[in-house]
């Protein structure tokens, strides 16, 4: 049976409104720790309601972006140069 935090998909958080938000630090790394590899998390804070959300979305399966035969990581920007 499956531990109870690889079930959580998505988590909401109401903060008090007097939260700065580098105290959030603490709670985004530990979800993010408790994923797994298939997963990566999506972030977001609504400033007027007072709330964090956090969701695990599947990666996909298959990257399609190459240089010089290595696959590129989602954070590197990619160049691309037309011949004309």
């Amino acid at each position: 049976m499956k531990k109870i935090e690889n079930k959580i998909k998505a988590i909401s958080i109401e903060l008090d409104k007097s939260t700065k938000l580098n105290e959030l630090d603490d709670v985004i790394l530990d979800f993010e720790r408790k994923t797994d590899n298939k997963h990566q998390i999506d972030v977001s804070v609504d400033i007027l309601n007072a709330n964090l959300h956090m969701k695990r979305v599947k990666k996909s399966y298959i990257s399609l972006a190459t240089i010089n035969g290595k696959i590129v990581k989602k954070i590197r920007d990619i160049e691309i140069k037309v011949k004309k």
